[in-house]
């Protein structure tokens, strides 16, 4: 993980005065310099409003800045409009109770993601993509494709990355605040093909996004569990995956207090073991 741009911090006049006294302009300029670096620290980014945690590998002195706790957002709920819209039978029905009865539903519309089959041309991103109908897509067939790419600079000429994500309407209506509109989706009229818009989503971290997309379905947690007897490098990994979760979390607006609590918790003992590792 890449570590946090740092900046100098000023030293005591006092101390520089007392120091230029006892030796030559050349030497007190050159001992400044020396106990400036030592005391660089890091820049904060928008997140980091905590103290930060330092780690160094034994093979290198390159140090891996990260914040000591990762912030819950302030979450509000969703609106249930474009739910209703789709969902017609939903009015009146509270967010919280659609999201709370979903897991029922959940184990067929992941068998039906896991047999989702695409081509696409890589030459460009289309509006809409097709795909075939088998019984597993047709049991649960998904509403749309989720175009998800990040912002990073990237080098001249370089076409920027972008994942594919099949996703149901009701799933990410149901948890995302932030969610992009949703265009409206064609319903399955016993055509062997669907069509499903292609929505382009930019996130902090697309890399991680399969953690989050995961846990939307299944609400299992065990990805955030850190790796047994695992080195500085593996925990390092494990601590941009969560970071990365987090922040694709809070980028859509995710409406979980459980999810939030357990990257808190994934997040600490992360860097306790970080720590003993370094």
């Amino acid at each position: 993980m890449a570590s946090v741009a740092s900046f100098r911090r000023p030293n005591s006049s006092r101390r520089l005065q007392t120091t230029c006294r006892a030796s030559s302009k050349v030497q007190c300029a050159a001992r400044a310099q020396h106990r400036a670096q030592k005391q660089r620290v890091p820049l904060a980014t928008k997140f980091d409003v905590n103290s930060n945690v330092e780690c160094t590998t034994a093979a290198s002195t390159s140090k891996l800045v990260l914040p000591r706790t990762l912030l819950r957002p302030v979450l509000r709920e969703v609106d249930s409009a474009p739910l209703v819209a789709a969902y017609p039978s939903l009015a009146g029905v509270p967010a919280g109770y659609i999201r709370d009865r979903l897991p029922e539903r959940t184990p067929t519309m992941r068998a039906a993601l896991a047999a989702v089959k695409i081509s696409l041309s890589k030459s460009r991103l289309p509006s809409e993509v097709q795909i075939l109908i088998n019984d597993a897509v047709a049991a649960a067939c998904p509403t749309h494709m989720l175009a998800v790419y990040g912002d990073a600079p990237l080098p001249s000429g370089d076409k920027r990355p972008v994942r594919l994500f099949p996703i149901h309407d009701l799933v990410f209506g149901a948890h995302c605040v932030a969610l992009p509109a949703l265009p409206p989706s064609q319903r399955r009229t016993g055509s062997p093909r669907a069509t499903l818009p292609v929505v382009p989503l930019r996130l902090p971290s697309p890399d991680t996004f399969a953690l989050l997309h995961g846990y939307l379905y299944t609400q299992s947690l065990a990805a955030l569990a850190p790796p047994c007897d695992a080195d500085l490098l593996r925990l390092a990994a494990h601590a941009h995956r969560i970071r990365g979760l987090w922040s694709n979390a809070c980028e859509l607006g995710v409406v979980d207090e459980r999810l939030y609590g357990a990257v808190e918790e994934a997040w600490v003992r992360t860097l306790g073991a970080m720590q003993a590792c370094s």
